[in-house]
Formats: C-alpha cells, structure tokens, sequence
C-alpha cells in the first residue's frame, strides 16, 4: 500500500516520528476512516491552540484531536466533527505528540 510507504517514508525523516491509521468520524472533515497520520513528539511546553495532538486516553486508546485552550489540569481537548469537547485533559503524562501528516488512502485499491 503506497499511501503506508508513504507515511513511513516521513516518519523516517524524523526523530521521534511514528505512523498510525486513523479511524471514527470525529475529526470529520480533515480526518476519517482510512487516513495514516504521522505522529511527531513535541515538547509540552511548545503546544498551541488549534494544533492536532494524539495523546492516549484513560482506556489507554490513542486519539487524536485539537487543542482548545489550556487550564490548570492540561490542555481541553475536542475532535471537529463532535458537538462537546473530550472530558479527559492533554498532559505531560498521556501526549503522543502533534500530527505531523495525514495521508488518505482508498482500502478498495490495490
């Protein structure tokens, strides 16, 4: 699968890069079923409003969704396509890092 190539080929460029397949509609539009996001680590400090982040949930899922506004639990969270942000906070303990690409794939071609 050339799109998979593709994302470890970026990875590749980078330190501390990682690639995943992404699946759900809640960063509908930018990301749905059938994308490969690759994951670069960030520092904490250097998180911003807006940034796509993946972090790992307290069921131990990684998500990834944007950053909304920090407080003193961590950064709120919310994916774009849901109508309520996420209960949980992005910190130190549980980021993966800022998504790095997306690259979208169609699993019906081969």
């Amino acid at each position: 699968m050339q799109a998979w190539k593709d994302a470890e080929l970026i990875a590749s460029l980078g330190e501390g890069r990682l690639e995943v397949v992404g699946s759900g509609d809640s960063m509908r539009p930018m990301y749905g079923e059938n994308t490969i996001l690759v994951i670069s680590r960030i520092k904490f400090e250097a998180l911003q409003t807006g940034m796509t982040v993946a972090y790992t949930n307290e069921r131990g899922h990684r998500v990834a969704h944007q950053l909304l506004s920090q407080d003193r639990l961590g950064w709120r969270i919310q994916g774009l396509n849901n109508e309520v942000e996420d209960r949980e906070r992005v910190t130190r303990d549980n980021l993966i890092g800022v998504v790095y690409a997306s690259l979208a794939y169609d699993p019906n071609l081969k």
